[in-house]
């Protein structure tokens, strides 16, 4: 072989050198002669054995590199090729190189024919670029040996013309090839496509692929042709003002100083197209002489413009509601932090005065619990804005969630006087357990009930009921009410009322605070739960609301995921002398619920973290702890990792002892994630006393504690 580097003819003084010519036939020695005045690098290759000679290399070449000066006849012409391709060809080419000169298949191919060309390309070690060609002819050949001869010639410049002529040729093709994928793309975005000659009032139909049944002639007479189409397929609205657009003898005026024109119409079928003339022919003075025709449907793009403006509609809007909410919350936030400061001052102007200090402490209270349900409100609007809705499927007693909600709120409704009642002729529960999630259904039933309290004066009245009103093999239907005669809302109102931050006037939402996101609340929850909402209201009469919801029917004697009904009191429970172990990291918080326990004569001890808390419960007697209290969020182990721990403790009390969540988190996926992971009981922070002592109650009495 020889350098791919540059073209290097032989000099006079070069000679050949046949050490085995006289192993060769006369025919062996013409063809060698041949080769010699064409090829600048010759070889003598045995096919068999993969011996090979160099009958000629030229000096300064990279074969001349790789065999060296003191031999020419070598052993294994493969391993020489294999040396070379590593060397000189780019690697992505070196397959095919190798594969070309390997001495099996050279024979292979010698066998049927007489010659081989090849041409491959080099990198010099400078990284030019050349082209070879390697000819291969046969040799003698007998049962023994198989000779060929190779010779090597650089050939840039031939294949430089073939290339050029080539990359002209292609690029051709290719514009050509691109045009017509042009035109045949036009043609598909168009349902019809026509050139039209203007002097001679005549059609010629190009392509026709849609507006199908519609028989457009292939030619014909431009006017009495768009009289025809127009009658019998644009919308009645539309037909004049497209005869106008299509009248060809216009068209040289209109399109003057233009390439292509355009208008919208609407078929009678409901469909819309788009008809476009595009320039196609001026005569020499520039007048327009002929045109293309093209219509296209829109109808989805028409579609797509209505949705547009819809949503822009709803944004628009949506960005109002949030504009009026967060100017109504600017009003509702000041008005109990300035309470709360205002309170603050007051008191600490009269340190010793008992009764302002009680009033200050009330209204605080009352300040600061009306913030957190302000906030809740928002987080819990936000969450099922975004998607993030838990939807466990689990074990619940549905009779514990009503009593609890009629509980709270016939305690709220006793404190303006107004009468809540449970329907018990409506009421009906042939399921008492059932599959699903019981934090999402007391949420939207507090809604709805608190709703009604707050709204209600006082003296009135407010029913609720719960039944099942149909069943299936795997699924209950179950109906909620709730009506009041309460202030009612108008008929205009009430088709708004599951906006968000919908509240009917400015008096109302100031005489009953709120953020108007409580039915947007119950609707969003109702949906995701599977069901339907209704409200029938009347202004100053009164507001009937009605939810059905599926639940998947549990196994009914399964321990129910939350506690049973209470119709024991716990009043009676005392708590004097119990071991309570608290798990809270914040300071603040943990001095709180240290100084209500010790209130009640209840032994506290403090970890500052999961991972203290069940390293001072795994080290204590059995039986020391009477309950825990465990923060959610704390550092190195959070509150359910702990409680996971303990209850997997091999020690008789790890199963049993209670664990109350208290947690800043009110989320229905933390509270159910809280039962989850083992604990009794969740409390939501701010920690309100009593709640505490109820819980702590309800826990001692079902794990007989004392």
């Amino acid at each position: 072989m020889y350098s791919m580097r540059r073209n290097i003819m032989p000099t006079q003084k070069e000679e050949l050198q046949l050490n085995t010519q006289q192993d060769m036939s006369s025919e062996d020695i013409y063809v060698l002669k041949k080769l010699f005045t064409e090829y600048v690098s010759l070889y003598r290759l045995e096919l068999n054995s993969g011996k090979y000679e160099i009958l000629r290399l030229v000096e300064n070449t990279n074969a001349k590199q790789l065999v060296g000066e003191e031999h020419t006849i070598f052993a294994d012409y493969d391993e020489f090729t294999r040396r070379y391709a590593d060397a000189f060809v780019p690697e992505t080419e070196q397959e095919e190189f190798l594969d070309w000169h390997k001495c099996e298949n050279l024979k292979k191919r010698l066998q049927e024919k007489e010659s081989l060309t090849y041409y491959y390309h080099s990198v010099s070690k400078d990284g030019k670029d050349s082209y070879y060609e390697a000819y291969a002819v046969k040799g003698k050949a007998d049962g023994k040996n198989f000779y060929i001869f190779l010779g090597y010639r650089n050939v840039d410049v031939i294949l430089y013309k073939e290339k050029a002529i080539q990359e002209q040729l292609q690029k051709a093709l290719d514009e050509a090839k691109l045009s017509n994928e042009i035109i045949e793309a036009i043609a598909k975005s168009y349902q019809y496509i026509s050139r039209i000659d203007i002097s001679k009032n005549w059609f010629e139909e190009i392509s026709n692929r849609a507006v199908e049944n519609m028989n457009y002639k292939k030619s014909g007479e431009v006017t009495s042709g768009n009289r025809n189409a127009c009658k019998k397929f644009v919308a009645e609205e539309y037909q004049e003002a497209f005869l106008k657009f299509a009248d060809i003898t216009t068209l040289p005026v209109r399109m003057k100083n233009e390439e292509t024109i355009v208008m919208e119409y609407q078929m009678k079928d409901g469909n819309w197209h788009k008809l476009r003339f595009i320039e196609k022919k001026r005569d020499k003075d520039g007048n327009l002489t002929h045109v293309l025709c093209a219509i296209r449907s829109i109808s989805d793009v028409k579609k797509k413009e209505q949705e547009l403006l819809q949503q822009v509609a709803e944004a628009r809007k949506d960005a109002a509601l949030k504009s009026r909410f967060l100017s109504n919350m600017s009003h509702d936030i000041r008005t109990p932090i300035n309470g709360i400061i205002g309170m603050t001052e007051l008191a600490d102007r009269y340190p010793d005065n008992l009764e302002i200090q009680k009033k200050c402490r009330e209204k605080l209270v009352e300040s600061a619990r009306h913030l957190v349900s302000m906030v809740n409100d928002i987080l819990d609007m936000n969450k099922l804005e975004t998607e993030q809705f838990v939807e466990n499927d689990i074990p619940f007693n549905l009779a514990a969630v009503l009593n609890r909600v009629n509980t709270d709120q016939q305690m709220q409704a006793g404190k303006k006087k107004i009468d809540y009642v449970v329907d018990w002729k409506k009421s009906e529960l042939n399921h008492m357990y059932l599959m699903g999630n019981p934090v999402y259904i007391e949420k939207l039933l507090t809604v709805i009930t608190d709703n009604a309290v707050k709204f209600t004066k006082p003296g009135g009245n407010v029913s609720v009921w719960c039944r099942e009103i149909s069943e299936d093999d795997e699924r209950a239907f179950y109906e909620f009410g709730c009506s009041d005669n309460g202030i009612g809302m108008s008929e205009e109102f009430a088709g708004h009322a599951f906006d968000m931050f919908s509240q009917e006037n400015k008096t109302s939402r100031t005489q009953y605070e709120g953020t108007g996101l409580g039915l947007a609340i119950a609707k969003k929850i109702t949906e995701r739960l599977g069901g339907t909402i209704e409200i029938k209201s009347k202004k100053n009469c009164g507001t009937t609301v009605t939810m059905t919801i599926p639940f998947k029917t549990g196994v009914q004697n399964l321990m129910q995921y939350t506690e049973n009904v209470n119709t024991e009191s716990t009043e009676d429970i005392p708590l004097e002398g119990l071991y309570a172990l608290i798990a809270e990291d914040n300071e603040l918080n943990l001095e709180i619920a240290k100084l209500m326990l010790e209130e009640k004569g209840i032994c506290v001890e403090c970890a500052a973290d999961g991972k203290e808390a069940v390293a001072k419960f795994e080290e204590s007697e059995p039986g020391y702890y009477d309950v825990i209290f465990m923060d959610i969020m704390m550092p190195y182990m959070n509150g359910w990792d702990a409680t996971r721990k303990i209850r997997t403790l091999q020690r008789p009390d790890a199963d049993k002892i209670p664990i109350i969540a208290m947690s800043a988190n009110a989320f229905a996926e933390d509270i159910i994630n809280s039962h989850i992971s083992g604990m009794n009981w969740h409390l939501t922070k701010p920690i309100d006393a009593d709640k505490l002592m109820t819980a702590l109650k309800e826990c001692i009495r079902k794990n007989n504690i004392r």
